[in-house]
């Protein structure tokens, strides 16, 4: 393989590949064809296809020499494939470092599969859906016959064109300055095909869509994920459904959240207009008046793509004139607990308090219990500092390639600095951790001396 050359794995089982009395090829065959075709039109450099059956592993051989690795799934894809292996295997090959593995990893859903059968590491990469989401009762995919049914056209070509979009901007190393994020709602069905309209359009817009596609992946390792992603977003974009369905008191509650953020209501004309939808559709608009932050638009999805714009533009306009704290932020994560002492010493040293502004979370060990706060952080801190004192390297390469990450959670400020503090016990990849200047340290409580440093 030439380094002129793009390689992309795909990896699927030959039961969604069975050939129908009408058609030449399967429906990973056609996929695959499809794909090489699009790319090519736009780069000049050979697309090589590399097939993978479900019983062969995706070595990290494979994951070096490949831009891209497609996983067609199935409940045949996942009921007779080693995809667990798979992902054991490339987790410990590269560290577990997920944001790694993650980078080059799609997922194809030919038809529906339980959340909760997938491997972690395959929990959160962009992944595509071209079964039929409107289908209430999804038991028609209960068959093989079911799982090797093509699409309709339009349906199979709107979901391709964003995996054709997205294909290309990974192997060209697109990265376009983002201008701002997103939430765009995915609770209900009958909204599916216009979220995708409205998601396309703004992606060319610069614009960052959370989640990506919908939020039933991330969700299923989340308390609260539609607020996860709203509070990492500029704005939120809604569909009415999604609260019609509520009690007074849930629905109360879904309209009270993140009130500081501006959220929109889309109305559609067409499902405006059903007769089992317009008296609740009107009874909702008169409900969201008490709410300044929510706004109801009932218009063309034309209009309501340049309503959206229109906001986007008023909140960058916002943001560019916000006066920013003069104090720097320090973000402390700690695997270990900080004797109080030492942490009423941190707080009262008038050096340290006058410049910056601490941010500590200490004896973690596992930030999901703080996720919203660990993101947070990682988005606005100018220095990172992890303590690294119970010797579990998989923690420490987490916390470490989350923190090398930060400008993907929109830290767009310079970063000052990346400590690592740890004992003399403690054997640490150097290479790995490049990136951070390594303290020795006899105990967590002497971090004191490390940040008084920095205010000098």
């Amino acid at each position: 393989m030439t380094k002129k050359e793009h390689n992309i794995i795909i990896k699927f089982t030959e039961n969604d590949n069975i050939k129908s009395e009408n058609q030449d090829f399967g429906w990973v065959d056609y996929f695959a064809k499809f794909l090489t075709s699009g790319l090519s039109y736009r780069l000049e450099n050979k697309i090589n296809i590399i097939y993978k059956n479900e019983l062969e592993l995706i070595t990290k051989e494979d994951f070096e020499n490949s831009n891209l690795i497609f996983y067609v799934l199935s409940p045949a894809m996942v009921f007779s494939s080693n995809i667990n292996q798979d992902s054991t295997e490339l987790e410990q090959a590269f560290n577990f470092d997920i944001p790694l593995i993650n980078s080059k990893i799609k997922k194809v859903f030919k038809a529906p599969v339980k959340i909760e059968d997938l491997p972690l590491s395959l929990s959160t990469p962009t992944y595509y859906r071209f079964y039929d989401n409107s289908l209430i009762n999804e038991q028609n995919y209960e068959t093989y016959e079911g799982w090797n049914e093509f699409q309709e056209n339009e349906s199979y070509w709107q979901v391709f064109a964003d995996v054709l979009l997205d294909t290309l901007a990974s192997l060209e190393n697109n990265n376009s300055e983002i201008k701002s994020r997103i939430f765009i709602s995915d609770k209900n069905k009958s909204y599916y095909h216009s979220r995708n309209i409205i998601k396309r359009e703004l992606k060319a817009f610069n614009a960052e869509i959370f989640p990506d596609e919908d939020f039933s992946i991330e969700a299923n390792y989340m308390e609260d994920p539609e607020e996860f992603f709203m509070k990492k977003c500029d704005m939120s974009i809604h569909f009415p459904d999604e609260f019609v369905g509520l009690t007074i008191e849930k629905r109360k509650k879904a309209f009270d959240k993140l009130p500081e953020k501006k959220r929109l209501i889309w109305f559609s004309p067409t499902e405006s207009q059903q007769p089992e939808k317009k008296a609740k559709y009107n009874e909702l608009k008169v409900q969201l008046k008490p709410y300044p932050n929510i706004e109801a638009v009932e218009s063309t999805i034309e209009e309501f793509k340049e309503i959206i714009k229109e906001n986007i533009n008023k909140i960058i306009q916002k943001e560019e004139t916000v006066i920013q704290s003069v104090k720097q932020i320090i973000y402390i994560i700690s695997d270990s607990k900080i004797d109080k002492n030492s942490l009423d010493l941190l707080h009262n040293d008038k050096s340290i308090s006058d410049n910056f502004e601490l941010k500590l979370i200490d004896n973690v060990e596992n930030v999901t219990d703080y996720r919203h706060l660990h993101y947070e952080l990682l988005r606005r801190a100018d220095y990172f500092i992890i303590l690294f004192f119970k010797n579990n390297i998989p923690w420490l390469n987490s916390m470490s390639s989350e923190i090398k990450k930060a400008p993907g959670f929109r830290n767009e400020k310079e970063i000052f600095g990346k400590y690592i503090i740890f004992n003399e016990e403690t054997i640490l990849n150097d290479e790995r951790l490049e990136d951070f200047e390594l303290i020795k340290k006899d105990k967590p409580g002497q971090i004191i001396e490390v940040v008084k440093k920095l205010a000098v």
